[in-house]
């Protein structure tokens, strides 16, 4: 079971400490990436690890036990969600498969080929639609109910890390452009996600735009690039409306508590930080220490705790004990 947490607030959210500790650590000679995600209830908790140990876990957080309720070696995993309900969990695959599991027994339901392959995808705040993206500069949205594909574009360049609008609206990717000098431009691309159209293109004095991510108000979309800012920039016109310093020189995955009030981010190294999104100071931080591993930082949606995953495999999830 976990530990009772205080909602994470920018004055609470100080306090953060390790409460509970997920799997069993296992060692690997490769570096390690793991992509968590939290169902609607809190109650169920994913890891996918990219490389090294098992590709596909998950954990009933209301059991005592630390090890997973589910374990699996899909190939070339690249990230997993529950869908509503909390009954099924979604996965995606190198190569563009999608499959669906039992979140209780653990057993596959269902298996679907895209036709192509994946490198960063994004689930839909209703659970209906995929953004799939290739690096090599493919875009395709998928519409998971009727199993088909609703768009797809091509755009070269390099893509990295794509988001969903709250409201289901926008599709953002982030991209390092070709220039004639061989080295690239930083860029940002946003589409109508229910047509497709191109509603706007942006480039930056950076050579790349690593993470993407909505403010849960759909007001703003924040995107970090590879000079250590993140950006916060209007819709759909994509002006910068604040500039805030990232927690490194690269951070590659971004997430807002619910209330959108803090930011957790991931950058390149072994490590996370909260960032108070009112003044962009830095609130909380950890690291491993080891830079041959990183992960995702992901705030349960409860407001209460924040998972990241740790050099040895193992997940942690923090949180703020009430004062007796």
């Amino acid at each position: 079971m976990l530990t009772p947490s205080l909602p994470l607030t920018p004055d609470t959210a100080r306090h953060l400490s390790l409460l509970r500790t997920l799997g069993e650590a296992e060692l690997s000679p490769y570096s390690r990436w793991q992509w968590l995600g939290w169902d609607a209830s809190s109650r169920y908790l994913l890891s996918v690890q990219k490389q090294g140990g098992m590709s596909l876990r998950w954990w009933d957080l209301h059991a005592e036990s630390h090890q997973p309720l589910a374990a699996h070696f899909v190939p070339g995993c690249v990230a997993a969600w529950f869908l509503p309900g909390s009954q099924t969990l979604l996965s995606v695959t190198v190569r563009g498969t999608l499959q669906t599991w039992s979140v209780t027994d653990g057993q596959r339901l269902s298996s679907v080929e895209t036709g192509g392959s994946v490198s960063h995808a994004c689930l839909s705040a209703d659970g209906t639609r995929l953004l799939l993206v290739a690096s090599v500069g493919r875009v395709m949205l998928w519409d998971l109910e009727r199993r088909w594909l609703v768009w797809r574009k091509e755009d070269p360049g390099q893509l990295h890390g794509c988001a969903l609008s709250p409201d289901g609206a926008f599709a953002a990717v982030g991209a390092a452009e070709d220039q004639q000098d061989a080295d690239t431009r930083a860029a940002l691309i946003l589409w109508d996600a229910r047509t497709g159209r191109r509603i706007a293109t942006r480039a930056f004095d950076a050579r790349r735009i690593w993470a993407v991510a909505f403010t849960p108000s759909g007001e703003h979309l924040v995107a970090a690039n590879s000079s250590g800012e993140l950006l916060f920039l209007t819709l759909p016109t994509l002006e910068t409306a604040r500039t805030l310093k990232a927690p490194a020189s690269m951070a590659l995955h971004l997430e807002f508590n619910p209330e959108g009030s803090l930011l957790a981010a991931s950058p390149d190294t072994s490590a996370f930080a909260v960032i108070d999104v009112r003044d962009g100071q830095r609130v909380f931080a950890y690291s491993d220490l080891d830079d041959q591993q990183g992960s995702t930082a992901n705030f349960s949606p409860d407001g209460r705790f924040v998972a990241w995953g740790m050099d040895d495999g193992k997940v942690g999830i923090w949180g703020v004990k009430p004062k007796p």
